[in-house]
């Protein structure tokens, strides 16, 4: 299974609520662009994601939305809201669930979620995280149902 680890894209500073934030101008652009290099990558293996898991805050469905404008908006047939990878989810039940699709002979996902749990995930799936996951960085996982490999962290 091939697995695409993305943080949101910059987010302002302050809101109501932290689940309210919203993406920058900055971060949309970044997001953007992010959205352009994972189209390029999927279709050098003439492949598509899957599954989408992005987190239900403000500023990853706003990510999640930039991705899709690359993907001619097609990804949201595909995406599933989860509560489970807010800022302080648990990685643990993150690859249980991706353990569950590896299992339906899921090929490729893309989550869209935030500090710490990007890298928790990571770790969780590859032993250690080697990640610095500024904003709208993209760890690309290759997993096996059991250990996985980190190929490339894209940076914005």
């Amino acid at each position: 299974m091939r697995i695409f680890i993305m943080r949101h894209g910059e987010a302002e500073m302050f809101a109501k609520v932290d689940k309210e934030r919203t993406l920058t101008e900055f971060g949309e652009q970044s997001a953007l662009r992010q959205g352009t290099w994972l189209k390029e990558k999927l279709q050098e293996n003439a492949t598509h994601f899957d599954k989408v898991l992005v987190s239900p805050y403000a500023r990853t469905k706003q990510t999640f939305d930039c991705i899709n404008r690359n993907f001619d908006n097609v990804l949201s047939e595909h995406t599933e809201i989860w509560d489970a990878i807010t800022p302080y989810g648990k990685a643990e039940v993150v690859v249980d669930y991706l353990s569950a699709l590896f299992d339906e002979e899921i090929q490729q996902v893309l989550i869209i979620s935030h500090l710490p749990l990007v890298g928790e995930i990571v770790a969780e799936l590859c032993g250690k995280n080697n990640v610095s996951f500024l904003p709208a960085t993209i760890a690309e996982i290759d997993w096996d149902g059991e250990h996985g490999k980190l190929i490339q962290a894209k940076l914005p």
